[in-house]
């Protein structure tokens, strides 16, 4: 497993970089399939914070992080709450088949605002540019992931229709799916 740890407002310690890839061997143990830990500690006025993004060969994402008075103490705050939903996926995978279909590349832009009113309108800017790799999922495993990752929107390929979908988490904790068909 590669353990890439990144220390931001703070020294580099190897004491602690030691203490994080060994924390990061637990993920190996859990998940069958080969990952890359992505670690970033840092130091915000007198917290000590931790992020640790998981990143498995199949696309899944898995992030943990915490905040607390001691680096060590957050450091296995972030490291039990990726343990927990590394168990919590694995005792969903059981259930659901897996899919070895390749995804579709989709551009995904961010365009800057006017903020003065008194200005004529402008057209937009592209300001920031990502491309999402829309997974072939079914719409079952889509939740699973938007779970996962804790965000708030999920793009992938249907597995049955074959369309790009959305999966999105409405704020009663319910779940949206958005499916795209094209016109005409």
């Amino acid at each position: 497993m590669k353990c890439e740890v990144t220390f931001r407002h703070m020294k580099a310690s190897d004491a602690v970089r030691r203490y994080v890839e060994e924390k990061a061997d637990k993920f190996v143990k859990l998940l069958d399939e080969t990952c890359d830990c992505h670690v970033v500690l840092s130091v915000d006025r007198h917290l000590h914070c931790a992020n640790i993004e998981l990143i498995t060969d199949g696309s899944l994402r898995i992030r943990g992080s915490d905040r607390s008075s001691d680096m060590y103490a957050s450091i296995d705050a972030a490291v039990e709450r990726i343990v927990r939903q590394v168990k919590r996926y694995r005792s969903k995978i059981r259930s659901h088949r897996e899919l070895s279909h390749p995804g579709r590349e989709l551009p995904y832009r961010v365009y800057a605002a006017s903020t003065n009113d008194n200005e004529e309108p402008k057209t937009p800017q592209i300001v920031r540019q990502e491309t999402v790799i829309a997974k072939v999922l079914d719409v079952e495993s889509a939740v699973m992931q938007l779970d996962l990752l804790d965000t708030d929107f999920l793009v992938f390929t249907n597995a049955e229709t074959q369309a790009v979908n959305v999966v999105y988490r409405l704020p009663d904790g319910q779940y949206g799916l958005i499916e795209a068909h094209a016109s005409g």
